[in-house]
Formats: C-alpha cells, structure tokens, sequence
C-alpha cells in the first residue's frame, strides 16, 4: 500500500484525538483494574483504545489489530495495527504529566509507520520505514556528538522478583558508562526523546511489543543503533533487553552487560 500525504494527515488526526479522549479523564481518573505489579488500568485507558480500534480498523480494513488491553482481533494479517492506547498509565492516575499515545503500523511484523504522540504537550513524533522520523512536522535526528555526562533512559521490569533483581544489576553494571539515570514511566516517550536528542540512550528490560513497536522504528530512522542481548532487536512480544543510541554508547554499554 501507498502511505500518501492524505493517509498520514487521517492517521495523525485519530492518534491526536485519543489524547483528547485522555485528556477528557484526566480530572476525575477511575481505576478499573490492577494488573502485575500495581500496574493500573483507568477508563482513559479503555477509551482511548476503543476508539483506536475502531478508527484505525476503519483507516485501513485489511489490517488486524494487537492492543494493550483488548489483545488480538483474533485474525492475522500482514498488515497489523500494534497499540499501547496511553503509554504511562501509572503516572496518569497520579497526575504526574507524561504520558503518551503510541501506534505501529506493522507489515509481517516489521514496523512501516511509528507514531508516538503527548497530549499534554502537543508533541507528535512521527516515522516512516525508509523516510525519516519527525517532531511536529520537523525532521530529527540523534546527535552525533554526546556529552560526556551521558543521561540515560531505563525502564525495570513491574514485577519485583529475579527478574527484577537481575535488573537492577545490569544498571549498576552499566552505571560507569553514564552520569544520570532516569525511569519516566512511558517507554514510548523514552524512545521518541532519544530519538530527538533529549537523551543520549536508553537501557529497557522486559518490555512488550505494544510498548515499543513505534518507538523502534522512530528510534531507527532518527539513526539511532539499536541491540536486544547485544543482537539486532527482532519483533516479539517481550524483550529480555532492549538498549538504543549512537553506535559508540549502545557498544559501551552491551560490554558492560
């Protein structure tokens, strides 16, 4: 299929309104469920999904869809809508503001198209397989000079156990290699900001496609080096580890690990 200027514009303005819909909750958030390790579900959650689900179903009918809350469509095609209907649900139900809408286009689990988008700021950042990655229209790209306090994005897992554990390790592990960590709570945003430059690279473990699928592709066509385990990250539903930046730092770091 053609990915023309008009399919982008229809796409862009359904991801824009499931921030809207988020943010309609936002003064009176209501739990719905508690899911692993406190993680929280809130009818901004639901609705945002629902409407996604539906629009975009509606924007390309030959896809299937795979969404945080509702799963699978329960068909399988080539082309497959992957989406995390409020990336940092934990922070919104505190009202801490940074959360995120994030959309992938897929094609035989490969990400065409990458969308990750921040109601509260108005931020759209925007890739296409081959063309590049954009903030609000304006092309990005990761810097090639890092400072050489590097600021570094992590994500641990949810569950405290071994996993948890051997998580905190690598940090400590790979902690020589950076000045500053930060765990913001929205994985989507952590990649589209390495991607822009506001970081120098993230370290993520035991993460689901829905969480990162569009982050990737943003990741990669701003030019950032990405490794799972030290290998090409491949698509899955989980990723034991996930590190991204420029070649130097994500080497730097694989070593330690």
């Amino acid at each position: 299929m053609q990915y023309n200027a008009s399919f982008r514009t229809a796409l862009e303005s359904i991801i824009t309104h499931a921030g809207e819909i988020i943010l309609s909750h936002q003064a009176q958030v209501t739990i719905l469920d508690h899911k692993m390790a406190g993680a929280v579900v809130t009818t901004a959650d639901i609705a945002s999904e629902q409407y996604l689900i539906k629009e975009l179903s509606s924007l390309l009918p030959e896809a299937s869809w795979y969404a945080e809350e509702s799963g699978s469509s329960g068909t399988a095609h080539d082309y497959c809508w992957v989406i995390d209907p409020l990336d940092g649900t934990t922070n919104f139900s505190h009202g801490f503001p940074h959360i995120a809408v994030s959309v992938a286009l897929t094609y035989k689990g490969v990400p065409q198209i990458g969308v990750v988008y921040d109601p509260i700021l108005r931020e759209l950042f925007y890739a296409h397989k081959g063309y590049g990655a954009w903030l609000n229209g304006e092309p990005i790209r990761i810097p090639t000079q890092l400072l050489d306090r590097k600021l570094l994005l992590v994500a641990t897992p949810y569950e405290e156990d071994v996993t948890y554990a051997n998580g905190l390790q690598k940090l400590l592990a790979v902690g020589p290699a950076t000045y500053a960590f930060r765990q913001t709570g929205s994985v989507a945003l952590d990649c589209a900001y390495v991607a822009a430059g506001r970081a120098d690279g993230l370290f993520f473990m035991d993460l689901p496609w829905w969480d990162i699928a569009a982050g990737l592709l943003i990741l990669q066509e701003a030019g950032a080096h990405i490794t799972g385990n030290g290998t090409l990250v491949e698509p899955s539903k989980t990723y034991p580890l996930l590190v991204a930046g420029s070649t130097e730092l994500v080497h730097e770091l694989t070593m330690q690990v």
